[in-house]
């Protein structure tokens, strides 16, 4: 651990320990294996890895293209790794991470976007794009001027070298982190085996995301008139209509569950059981299809039948998820994106037609 200086995070630039994309989520008073759980870490895959594993991992057809995440003890606050992954910067995550204590993440994508979040007990309180720092969103998005500052983060500040500024940007971001948490990772940490595991964010405790969802006017209305009861009535109905659609409403423990959301209850999916240990191997079918097609070594590993129908399982699994969630407005815009949104195979216009007239409380014509 070092001490919080401009040379202690400028080891994050040279991309040999993590590369190009990476994110560092700091959280307060929550040790490593508790931190790997919120994030979605799948509980039998815990063990110590070095960070070439992970990206070994990555980059296999075999594997999944599995994303993990570490986590390093800095004292008061623990540190989640991710190489190649950018979940714990999303908000979703973000805010579940933080429930009940604080969390600080840092993100570098030099081929998206960079990013600040910092959410306390559940809300985001700040959030910027550092190489934008004068653009800021959250509960309380001035709350952290004093420190950006200090961190070269200055949203007043006139500087003319745009491109080195863009191109750094989440270098200041993590002096901005540490400036926070007292803390930073030393590069040498990271150099052996940590504690890891494989991240599934279908099992971790964050909300649908607010971005899926219908699109058409009248469709959004009658969701954000209905009540409850309805608007868990067509996300099971939805889950178990794409479950029939792709042969998969026989799959041990589904029906149940869903019919279990519907009622109002609680449900948890482990990653060991019956049903989740299907769920992961839907969500691992579906990453081969789409990240084999930049794979040079995987391409002919699935016949376009074969990736079509993996596809289609990355459609169901997210719809699913969001079937089970205690929310009803999330849950039911969450899982009718298949039917309003998604591929051919997946649409269904008399269906649709049928969740307007259920949702506004009319007979289905």
């Amino acid at each position: 651990m070092l001490k919080v200086t401009n040379d202690g995070v400028e080891w994050v630039d040279d991309g040999l320990l993590l590369g190009e994309v990476f994110c560092l989520t700091f959280l307060k008073n929550v040790d490593e294996t508790e931190a790997l759980s919120r994030l979605g870490g799948l509980p039998d895959t815990l063990r110590p890895r070095t960070l070439d594993e992970a990206t070994e991992a990555y980059g296999s057809y075999e594997e999944g293209y599995a994303e993990f995440a570490f986590a390093l003890n800095l004292g008061a606050w623990t540190v989640l790794v991710e190489p190649d992954s950018v979940q714990g910067s999303c908000t979703g995550p973000l805010t579940a991470l933080s429930q009940g204590t604080e969390a600080v993440s840092v993100r570098r994508n030099d081929y998206a976007d960079h990013a600040f979040r910092y959410a306390v007990d559940g809300t985001l309180v700040t959030g910027f794009e550092p190489t934008w720092p004068d653009h800021r969103w959250g509960s309380e998005p001035d709350r952290l001027l004093g420190q950006m500052r200090a961190a070269g983060l200055d949203p007043d500040a006139d500087d003319d070298d745009d491109d080195d500024y863009v191109s750094r940007a989440y270098v200041p971001a993590l002096l901005l982190a540490g400036l926070i948490t007292g803390a930073v990772p030393h590069p040498d940490a990271l150099a052996g085996e940590l504690p890891s595991a494989q991240i599934e964010p279908w099992f971790s405790a964050a909300p649908p995301s607010r971005s899926h969802g219908p699109a058409d006017p009248a469709m959004i209305a009658a969701l954000d008139a209905a009540p409850p009861h309805l608007l868990r009535a067509v996300a099971a109905r939805e889950a178990m209509r794409l479950a029939a659609v792709l042969d998969l409403d026989g799959t041990p423990g589904l029906a149940e569950a869903v019919a279990a959301a519907e009622r109002g209850e609680t449900v948890a999916v482990p990653p060991g059981s019956e049903l989740g240990t299907h769920v992961r191997s839907w969500l691992k079918r579906s990453r081969q299809a789409g990240m084999s097609l930049n794979d040079s070594s995987a391409g002919a590993k699935l016949s376009d039948d074969e990736r079509t129908a993996a596809g289609l399982l990355g459609w169901f699994a997210p719809a699913l998820n969001a079937a089970l969630w205690p929310e009803p407005h999330a849950a039911a815009r969450a899982a009718l994106r298949p039917l309003t949104g998604g591929p051919p195979e997946l649409r269904d216009a008399a269906e649709e037609t049928a969740v307007l007239h259920i949702l506004r409380g009319e007979p289905e014509v």
